[in-house]
Order: structure tokens, then sequence, then C-alpha cells
């Protein structure tokens, strides 16, 4: 869904109940507080990209006449603290004194010049609005702010500073002016040498796909990409796609990669989405699952049915949906897995079939149950596929996004955890005989919220399985809540208040304890990723702990406002 109306849905939601619960707080005093608060947040995303050009004459021109600032380094800190981590990175802790002197416009200008003088590339600068308040006449408002420049440093070498601080904005005319920036802390992060270096133009990989929401890339599905070694040559091959045309690249092994979609058989059809690779036949040779978007009205078939194409070992691939009995099925196919959830021998599939955005909405925000039912296509032995997913228990009707399968409890089987978007998660607890119970709730999983990923591993080295579960983080949402309910023991709307919030609150670590989960505290990090997707955990620096990716974003054009 559009981010922008997802947002005001949210503060419609919380206006709705918030202000019946009070009535010193009416909807509308909060909607032109919001309201000031997105137009003087858009002011300082103009001030940040000019300070991302360094383009200093600009950026003056959103500080006000008579501007005070307490910058980085014009401060007297309170000592520094050093801290070491992993991959040589090395992080300054500086917090800036109270007795440090605030100073005009030309000398703050004249610091953040001396602050971005040591970075040789700038990728991101960004000012970020976390809280504000108005006064009542709507021309003065005070910010709490977090500040993040990121860049390559010389000789390639990453460095990042991240700031918090409070500011005052005045309204001059039509446009909001930064008055006031106090620093109160922050940190900054380097190292050597980058940690991944991107090479995808020069493998071969790039390929550039029209604006989302523009002429040709028009639908509200996403793809997503498979890898495995489709050629038997021990090297790992890629499958994606784009709106217009599907992608093989076959790895050559050089650093080379070469799209071969046409003379294996997979340059039609084109637009799916959750493609997957895996042995349905036990060969030997990995087989490709392609979702669709397909849908029937009234028993007309609309969209497209779900396809699967065989491999011949080779890394050609012959369309075997009607053989397996999949050609006739069709659902929002938005993400897919394959495991042996019956003990068989034989690769299942579990499909989270979400629904159309562009014809249906859901019929709750925080625990919809109008989605497509999720598909189980049990594997007949490699004949066919057919779907047991009521008949097993699994066929839920939430707006499922993501699923991840995994034997958490140690039983000899596959159990399954089902990221919803609008609503509350599943953990399906197979229990040997053909049936799974969803245990979420009991175990303390539920996390409600709007569930994108989900991945499994174990994050604190106990020797049991974790979770991880990806979902959106709103600043605005976290900052229009605590201006409505109100902050610790002052707050208001009780368990549905603490829903709100949980909507808004990101991403989840759920660590395995005794019979069930706890989740880990907001403070142990991990968890803020702004409008998170898919996430994966990994041991990036090789040190023997889990560390945690996550995909993110929905910025479609060049402004941090275009989101």
């Amino acid at each position: 869904m559009n981010p922008t109306v997802k947002r005001l849905t949210l503060l419609t939601l919380m206006t709705a109940y918030l202000g019946s619960c009070s009535d010193d707080a009416p909807s509308t005093d909060v909607e032109i507080v919001e309201t000031l608060t997105e137009d003087a947040a858009n002011e300082l995303i103009e001030f940040s990209d000019a300070l991302r050009k360094r383009n200093f004459a600009e950026a003056g021109t959103y500080l006000s006449a008579r501007f005070q600032g307490k910058g980085y380094g014009i401060d007297t800190n309170k000592g520094e603290r050093v801290e070491t981590l992993s991959l040589d990175v090395t992080r300054r802790h500086r917090t800036v004194a109270e007795a440090t002197p605030f100073v005009d416009k030309a000398a703050f200008l004249e610091d953040l010049e001396s602050l971005l003088a040591p970075f040789e590339s700038i990728d991101r600068v960004f000012f970020k609005t976390r809280g504000a308040e108005f006064d009542t006449d709507g021309k003065l408002g005070h910010l709490k702010l977090t500040t993040e420049i990121i860049g390559r440093a010389a000789k390639g070498s990453m460095r990042a500073v991240y700031g918090w601080a409070k500011g005052e904005v005045v309204r001059e005319g039509d446009k909001w002016l930064l008055s006031k920036f106090e620093l109160e802390r922050y940190q900054i992060t380097t190292r050597p040498r980058p940690i991944f270096t991107d090479v995808t133009q020069t493998t071969g990989l790039s390929h550039r796909a029209p604006r989302l929401g523009s002429p040709g890339n028009d639908k509200f599905y996403w793809r997503g990409a498979a890898c495995a070694d489709v050629n038997g040559d021990g090297l790992y091959d890629i499958f994606s796609s784009a709106p217009d045309r599907n992608f093989l690249y076959i790895n050559r092994g050089n650093g080379k990669f070469e799209d071969t979609a046409a003379a294996a058989g997979l340059s039609q059809p084109i637009g799916p989405t959750s493609p997957l690779f895996f042995d349905y036949d036990n060969d030997g040779d990995k087989d490709l699952f392609l979702g669709f978007v397909g849908w029937e009205d009234d028993g007309a078939p609309g969209g497209d049915a779900l396809h699967f194409f065989e491999n011949d070992g080779n890394g050609n691939f012959v369309d075997a949906s009607k053989k397996l009995g999949l050609s006739d099925i069709r659902c929002c196919a938005f993400s897919a897995l394959a495991a042996d959830f019956d003990n068989d021998g034989w690769l299942d599939l579990y499909i989270c079939a979400y629904n159309r955005l562009d014809t249906d909405y859901p019929d709750s925000w925080h625990d919809a149950k109008n989605g497509n039912p999720n598909l189980l296509l049990r594997n007949l032995k490699g004949e066919g596929f057919a779907d047991h997913a009521a008949s097993f228990g699994v066929a839920s009707t939430a707006w499922s996004y993501a699923a991840a399968a995994a034997d958490f409890d140690g039983d000899g089987d596959q159990d399954i955890y089902v990221a919803n978007d609008y609503g509350k998660n599943s953990l399906y607890v197979n229990q040997g005989d053909g049936r799974f119970v969803d245990k979420a709730a009991e175990m303390g999983v539920l996390d409600t919220g709007n569930g994108m990923g989900v991945a499994w591993g174990d994050m604190n080295n106990d020797g049991k399985l974790d979770i991880y579960v990806s979902n959106m983080s709103s600043a605005a949402g976290n900052r229009i809540l605590r201006r409505l309910a109100g902050e610790g023991k002052d707050k208001k709307g009780g368990d549905v208040v603490q829903t709100l919030f949980k909507l808004a609150a990101g991403n989840t670590v759920f660590l395995r304890d005794g019979d069930g989960f706890k989740r880990l505290p907001p403070e142990a990090g991990g968890i803020s990723a702004s409008w998170a997707w898919g996430a994966s955990l990994l041991d990036i620096d090789l040190d023997g702990r889990l560390d945690i990716y996550v995909a993110n974003g929905f910025i479609s054009g060049k402004s941090l406002k275009d989101t």
C-alpha cells in the first residue's frame, strides 16, 4: 500500500480512538499539528539535500537570520568514549557539554562544512524529525531531531555520523526556517575499507525498470529473486524478473553473469512473483516455481495461474505446470517456501496468498481476515501437487506476506511461521500427523503489525532457534501516538493504544525462552529499519554470531520526500 495512505490511515485510527478517550484532545488539533510537523520536516529534508550537495549557500536559506546553533565541531565534549566493533569498525561517542556556547548562522555553516570535509563522497544526509510541538499560533515549533550523514572518506574508507538534537523552527511567510539547533550527543563510525562493494554493473547484473507507479511498472506487487546452481557447475545462478522480461543469469565463474532466460526456456510468462528453486522430483537438480497474481471473479479466471518449470540438469527448463496440476490454480502468490511438511521425503510448497490491493482492502488494520487463503501444495511423490492447506489447518485468510519453515521444537518435523500484513502473525506447529496447530498466541509471537518478512536463526547462540520478524516502523506514527496518548504511566488508551504503538514500532526479535519465546526489548537494537521488507540472518563477519540484513525502502523518486 502507498506509504502516505498507510500513514494517514494510522493517523485516523489514532485520532478516532484516542480522541474519544479525552475531551481535551480534539482530532482536528492533532491533524493540524501533524500537518505543521510534515511541512517543517519537508523543509529540513531540502536542507539535508543541500548539505549532501555541499551547497552551503543553499543550505543557509533554510536557516533564519537569527539562527543560533550548537554543532559538531564547536562543542566542548564531556570526554570521548571509543568503542571497537567487529570488522575493524571504530565508533566514537561524544556528548556535547551544556556549557557549549551557541554560534550564529555563518559559524554554524562553517561547522557543517568542516564536518563534511573528511567525506570524499556523501551518500546520505538526513535531518529527521522525530517529535514536534507547536505554539498555539502555529508559527513556532519545537523539534526532536536525529541527524544522519553516511559516505566515503579517503581511500574508500567508510564514515558515518549520527546525532541527536533539539531544534526550533519559525514560520516566515509560507516557509519554515530552522532557528535553533542544539546538538546533545553524536557518534562517528569509521572503517578503513568498505564491508561490501557494489559490483552490479561490472558483473552484468544491472537492469533498470521503470519507476514504480509509472507506465510499465504500475502493479502493486513485488517480484523477488532466487538463487541456485541450475546447471551443475558448482556456481550459484540467479533468476529475477522485471515488469517486461525475465532473467536467468548464469554464473560464468569469472566475475561475470550472462542472461540465458530465452535459451533456457524461461523468457515467458513475464511478471512472476515469488520465484523459488527446489528439487521437486528428487533427480538432483533445481527446478523453478513461479508464483503469479491470479484470481477468479464469479468463476471467470483472471490474472495468471501458478507455473512450474522442470530442469533437465543442464539449466534448460520445460514448463510442467499442467502436468503437475498447477495450471488451474490462481492466487496472489506473494511468497513461497519449500519444505517436507509430511516427512515423506518429497519437498512440498507453502504459498502466502495475500490479496489484491488494487481491488480489495483489509477488513481490519490490526486483525484482517479477508485475505486469500494460503496454500499448502503437497508433493505427490514428484507426480504433481495437491492443495492440503485446509485439512492441514494452515489455510489462513490473513493477509499473509511471507513465511519461513524450521523445526524449532526439535521434534523432527517442519513448523511454519507466517508474517501477516495488517494483523497478527501465526506460528503453525507441526503435529506430525498431517495437522498443524497455530500456537502464536500461546508462545508469545503474535507480533501484531504490518508483517513483511521472517527468518529463523539462533541469535544468542544457546542452541535454540529464534525468530526475526520484519515489520514497518514509522517516525510519524510514533510521533502522533506520543502526542495523543502521552508518555509513561500517564499514557491513555490501554490495550488499544499499545496495539497502535506496535503498528508503528518496527521489527521484532523473539528469543526462544522455555516453552515459548520472549520479545527482545527495543534498546537491544536490530529493529529499526523503516519501511522494512525481507530479512536475512547471516554471520557477515565470521565471528560465530548471526547478524541481521534487512531490505527496506519505498522511495520512487530522488527526493527523501517522495516516499
